[in-house]
C-alpha cells in the first residue's frame, strides 16, 4: 500500500527542523553554563548564602533578639560563631538547629525563651497547653522518683502525662523545622533561577550585536528586538542542556 505521505521528505524537514533548533540550543545551553559558571562565583566571593542563610533565619525568630541569641548559643556555640552556622548548605546548617531544639526541648527550664518559641500554639490536653505541662514536669524528672508511695504513684501518674506531652511537642517542632527547610529552599532555588535567568538575558543582549555583524550584510539589531531575544533567551537558558540531550540523541528512522 501507497503511503499518503512524503516518509523521505518529512524525514528530511524533521532534521532539518531539529538540526536548527540544536545549533540554537547549543547557543543557549553554553549561555546558561556561562551564566551558572559566573553564579558560583559570585556566590563563592560575597558569600551570598551566609546573607541568605541569616535573613531566612531572623524573618523565622521574628527578628527576636533574645530567641536568635539562644539559637545560636544552641546550634553554634554562640554569637560569635553566627557565621559559622549560616555559612553551611541549608541541610547541615537545618541539621544543627534540628540538635538545638531538641536540647531546647529536653531542658525548658534553661532556654525557656527558644522553647516558647519553638512550642508556641501547642495543643492544649486536659486543659493545660502541652508546653506548659512539659515544662512543669521536666525539672521534677531531674530530682528523682519520689520515695513515698503516693508521691510516687502521682509521679508516675504525671511522667506518663507529660511524656505524651513532649511527644506531641517533638512532633510539632519537627514539622515546623520541615516547614522552614522547605521555605529556605525553596526561595534558595528561586533565587538562583532568577539570577541566572537575568545573568543569561545579559549575556545575550550584550552578544547579539556581534552577531549581527557576522552576518554577510551586517543589519544592526533594534533595540527592542534585542531585549526581547536577550529576554527569552535567558528564560529558556537554564533548560537548554536538556534540549541539547534530547536532540542529540533523536535519530529519525528513514
Amino acid at each position: 500500500m501507497k503511503s499518503m505521505f512524503d516518509l523521505k521528505a518529512l524525514t528530511s524537514t524533521i532534521e532539518g527542523v531539529s538540526g536548527q533548533i540544536l545549533d540554537y540550543a547549543l547557543v543557549l545551553a553554553a549561555v546558561g553554563t556561562i551564566a551558572m559558571a559566573l553564579i558560583e562565583l559570585i556566590k563563592a566571593v560575597t558569600r551570598g548564602r551566609l546573607f541568605f542563610h541569616r535573613l531566612m533565619i531572623n524573618r523565622w525568630v521574628g527578628g527576636s533578639e533574645s530567641v536568635r541569641n539562644e539559637l545560636l548559643a544552641l546550634a553554634a556555640g554562640g554569637r560569635e560563631n553566627a557565621n559559622a552556622l549560616y555559612d553551611q548548605p541549608s541541610e547541615k546548617m537545618l541539621g544543627q538547629i534540628q540538635a538545638a531544639a531538641n536540647v531546647a526541648l529536653d531542658f525548658p527550664t534553661v532556654y525557656p525563651v527558644f522553647y516558647a518559641f519553638l512550642t508556641a500554639g501547642s495543643a492544649a490536653v486536659g486543659g493545660i497547653a502541652d508546653r506548659d505541662k512539659w515544662s512543669r514536669f521536666a525539672p521534677r524528672m531531674a530530682q528523682g522518683i519520689p520515695t513515698e508511695a503516693m508521691a510516687k504513684i502521682q509521679f508516675e501518674a504525671d511522667s506518663r502525662d507529660s511524656t505524651q506531652a513532649r511527644a506531641r511537642l517533638g512532633n510539632l517542632v519537627t514539622r515546623r523545622l520541615d516547614a522552614l527547610q522547605t521555605r529556605i529552599g525553596y526561595f534558595w532555588a528561586r533565587l538562583n533561577q532568577t539570577v541566572a535567568v537575568v545573568g543569561g538575558a545579559a549575556l545575550l543582549y550584550y552578544a547579539l550585536p556581534g552577531v549581527a555583524k557576522t552576518t554577510p550584510v551586517p543589519t544592526p539589531v533594534p533595540l527592542f528586538t534585542r531585549f526581547v531575544l536577550a529576554v527569552i533567551g535567558g528564560l529558556i537558558a537554564p533548560f537548554a542542556k536538556d534540549v541539547v540531550s534530547k536532540l542529540s540523541g533523536l535519530q529519525v528512522r528513514r
